[in-house]
């Protein structure tokens, strides 16, 4: 029976999948794979003691990040106190160095932490994975197996650390959850997977 050139309705077109298709590694809802034919190992979610090494690394890189501003604070400090008078007050032009310093100090801390804190948001919305996730070996997908966007992995991440401030125990969701969602997981349908 003829079609005309065209498959029946229901069929994929000619020459689908296009040649050198790979299957995405996270299956769809409910296993299926889009353009597949048939199901994928489902994959694993990662416990909460990589999820928790990932923070800790990421933390960690932040912190690294954030020296230079210490030392220029230790540099303001030594200078504020090696011409403090006896009241500890500094007078003269070392008071404006003491108080260039330690503003150079500040803007040294935010650029550092904001920086590192942006980068690992783009690598997250780009390929699932801060630097701590990547080296705990670790992702972060919406539910149809994707990296989640810059603007979603931003918003993923602002809500998961209001929710670490309002109550820490609110991390450790992931214990008794079905899926090993945290409450910010669940907000945005996402899931940590192992790689």
């Amino acid at each position: 029976m003829s079609y005309g050139g065209n498959q029946p309705p229901g069929y994929p077109p000619q020459g689908y999948p296009p040649p050198g298709y790979q299957q995405p590694g996270y299956p769809q809802p409910g296993g299926y794979q889009p353009g597949g034919y048939g199901y994928a190992p489902t994959p694993q979610y990662a416990p909460i003691g990589k999820r928790i090494g990932a923070w800790l690394l990421d933390v960690l890189v932040t912190l690294v990040a954030m020296i230079p501003g210490w030392i220029v604070f230790g540099i303001a400090i030594a200078v504020g106190a090696s011409n403090a008078d006896s009241r500890g007050q500094v007078q003269g032009p070392e008071a404006g160095a003491f108080v260039g310093l330690m503003l150079l100090g500040y803007a040294l801390l935010f650029i550092g932490g904001l920086g590192v804190g942006i980068y690992n948001i783009y690598l997250l919305g780009k390929t699932g994975a801060s630097l701590g996730k990547r080296w705990m070996k670790i992702k972060v997908f919406d539910q149809t197996g994707q990296p989640l966007g810059f603007w979603k992995a931003f918003a993923r991440e602002l809500v998961k650390g209001i929710i670490g401030n309002i109550c820490f125990i609110l991390w450790l969701w992931p214990l008794w959850d079905q899926e090993k969602q945290g409450l910010y997981d669940k907000l945005f349908n996402t899931h940590v997977y192992m790689e």
